[in-house]
């Protein structure tokens, strides 16, 4: 005789996988609030995944909703069609029902390892550490900038003659020279987060024409096995996207008392802008005149922008 029950076993899927939907969208909105998530992700990409904690939310619900159904329907006990009158079969039948919660166990690890060790594992954010793997970028390869088919760099307003002059360039760098002519007219250059990489990019690009020009940075400290003494790289990690494509750039910085500075430790630097040569390449450094301990920036990630050109 066929007997029915309540499809409890039914009801338990569906809302262990509700629970697994409320704890990722939980794990999202906390990383939101307290503002952890830009150690993962670019800021561009917030929205979105913010929102995609809201859809998470709606199919927790309909798993929920699935559950309370699965209560109200009665199911066969068993459709295994094993004869459950003989011992074999219900040896058969158990060996089944092990199988199948070993299948499941798998499954559901899957998801539940990696929302544990996101709730349990401290958010940290990389730095010297991941250079020493990735290697240090210092700037763009300077552009060959011959006479021959360049063009003048025009700016809005007054832009004085001989300066459009100093920046001539071809014209696939007409945007870095924009805004090297700007930092040119700058008493003092400040690295902030805000256009770190394409400042970086643009002295290094027009690097002759910004000797002696008062800068200053902040960022941590890197070594290179390559630097001679009295030298130490300032940096920060670029972030394009998500943490996956973090890398370093920085700035190669010249004092006496670069010994002084451990590995990882963030300071500010003041100083002129050299030049010296890394790779067979001319590139900027940056000769100290005064460096202080600095606290690590509250968002440790700088971002590219592709679009800075539109808004000097």
């Amino acid at each position: 005789m066929i007997r029915w029950k309540p499809a409890f076993t039914e009801a338990f899927d569906h809302s262990f996988k509700g629970l697994i939907l409320i704890g990722f969208a939980a794990l999202i909105l906390y990383l939101w609030q307290t503002g952890d998530m830009l150690l993962y992700i670019a800021p561009d990409l917030v929205p979105y995944v913010v929102a995609a904690s809201v859809v998470l939310l709606a199919l927790a619900g309909s798993q929920f909703r699935l559950a309370a159904r699965s209560l109200r329907e009665k199911v066969v006990v068993c459709d295994c069609g094993h004869d459950h009158e003989h011992d074999h079969g219900a040896a058969g039948h158990r060996q089944g029902g092990t199988r199948l919660l070993l299948k499941k166990s798998g499954i559901y690890g899957l998801f539940l390892l990696p929302l544990l060790l996101g709730a349990a594992l401290p958010n940290t954010a990389f730095a010297g550490a991941l250079a020493v793997n990735k290697g240090m970028n210092m700037g763009a390869v300077p552009v060959d900038d011959g006479k021959a088919d360049l063009e003048l760099v025009e700016l809005e307003g007054n832009v004085d003659s001989g300066l459009k002059e100093l920046f001539r360039t071809q014209p696939y760098n007409l945007d870095y020279a924009k805004l090297g002519m700007l930092l040119y007219q700058q008493d003092l250059i400040e690295m902030k987060d805000q256009w770190f990489i394409e400042k970086l990019e643009a002295i290094n690009r027009f690097v002759d024409n910004f000797q002696g020009k008062t800068i200053q940075i902040t960022g941590f400290v890197y070594r290179d096995k390559q630097l001679p003494g009295g030298q130490l790289i300032v940096g920060r990690m670029a972030m394009t996207h998500c943490i996956a494509d973090i890398a370093p750039y920085g700035m190669i910085v010249e004092t006496p008392s670069a010994d002084d500075y451990a590995n990882d430790t963030w300071i500010t630097v003041t100083g002129t802008i050299g030049k010296t040569q890394a790779g067979g390449r001319d590139i900027m450094k940056i000769v100290a005149t005064d460096i202080e301990a600095a606290e690590p920036s509250a968002v440790p990630y700088v971002y590219p922008d592709i679009n800075f050109a539109s808004k000097l």
